[in-house]
C-alpha cells in the first residue's frame, strides 16, 4: 500500500485466482458485488469496472492473477483494490488505437480511481487502486452504516 497510516475498517476480502483466467472474471465480479453490497450503486459500478480491468490485465499480460483483495474504509469512504500476479512487468497507460476494440483497460482504471499504482511483493507484483465515494453529501459507506 502507498500509505501505511491508513486505518482499515475491515480486514480485506480475499479471492484466490491462482490457475484461473479470463473465464473467472464473472465469478470475480459476483464476489466483489456480494462483498461490497453496502456501497452505493454508482460507487459499486466503478469498483466493479476497476477490479475487473486490473484482473483482466493480469490475465492477458502475465501468467495470470494470483490473488484479489478488497478493503473498505468508512472515514474517508474508500475502497482499496489489490490484484497480485507473478511478474514484475508493470502495467502502463497508453493511447488506445482508435481502430482497436482493446487497449483501454488501464485508461479506465486511471480515470475511475483517485490513485493507482504498483508495488513489488515477494512473488511478483501487486497492482492497487483506491476509489473514494465522492463528496460528504454523497457518502454511500457512511449512509450504509447508519441505515
Amino acid at each position: 500500500m502507498a500509505d501505511p497510516d491508513w486505518g482499515y475498517d475491515s480486514a480485506p476480502w480475499v479471492m484466490d485466482l491462482r490457475g484461473t483466467g479470463l473465464p473467472a472474471l464473472g465469478r470475480l465480479r459476483g464476489w466483489a458485488r456480494r462483498s461490497l453490497a453496502h456501497l452505493g450503486p454508482d460507487h459499486l459500478a466503478d469498483v466493479l469496472v476497476v477490479v475487473e480491468e486490473i484482473t483482466a490485465n493480469a490475465c492477458e499480460h502475465t501468467a495470470g492473477p494470483s490473488w484479489a483483495r478488497l478493503t473498505v474504509l468508512s472515514h474517508p469512504c474508500l475502497v482499496v483494490i489489490e490484484v497480485d500476479d507473478p511478474e514484475r512487468r508493470r502495467p502502463f497507460l497508453r493511447q488506445p488505437d482508435r481502430s482497436s476494440l482493446r487497449g483501454r483497460g488501464m485508461l479506465l482504471v486511471d480515470r475511475l480511481t483517485d490513485a493507482w499504482g504498483v508495488h513489488d511483493n515477494p512473488d511478483g507484483k501487486t497492482v492497487w487502486a483506491r476509489l473514494g465515494c465522492g463528496t460528504a453529501l454523497l457518502d454511500p459507506c457512511h449512509d450504509a452504516q447508519h441505515s
